[in-house]
């Protein structure tokens, strides 16, 4: 190899090692004192904390049960597009989500999510104590999914 490509190469190599990494890079998707209807979350329970997280898969065209949840919780849509609803109706019953938006989830209102044309995947986290429920499934009657379109999540969760 020539001597002034070699040269070139190891100029090369000491800029690269001398090159700081690039930064880790932060971007905040949520921070909220309120769930998606704009109600203030209640005090954490006492008790040791337990941090739980899911991936939940809702296919096209389904709708979940009515639940509602003890603790405060977050839902990051990874995939897809979802449409909440309390069981409450009135202002801010009903909101969207598409992929890549969160969702700071109501506690202690009973509500259900549901799916249209795509499916949704979505990663959930539970801010809960150990041992304590973080999902209760209500036994209501079924009621037809609103045809209207829902304005989206984050707008709501942004009023108040």
């Amino acid at each position: 190899m020539p001597r002034l490509v070699q040269a070139f190469l190891a100029v090369l190599a000491l800029t690269a090692a001398a090159s700081p990494a690039p930064a880790a890079e932060s971007t905040t998707l949520l921070k909220t004192t309120r769930s998606w209807d704009g109600t203030p979350y209640p005090a954490y329970a006492s008790g040791q904390p337990q941090i739980t997280v899911l991936r939940i898969v809702i296919p096209a065209h389904s709708t979940l049960a009515w639940h509602h949840h003890p603790v405060i919780n977050a839902a990051y849509v990874l995939k897809g597009a979802l449409t909440v609803e309390k069981r409450a109706k009135g202002a801010n019953a009903t909101c969207s989500l598409a992929e890549g938006e969160v969702l700071p989830e109501l506690v202690g209102q009973v509500h259900r999510g549901y799916t249209g044309e795509q499916a949704a995947t979505l990663i959930v986290f539970y801010a809960g104590t150990e041992g304590a429920d973080i999902t209760v499934p209500d036994v209501l009657p079924a009621r037809d999914t609103p045809a209207r379109a829902a304005p989206a999540c984050h707008e709501l969760a942004t009023r108040g």
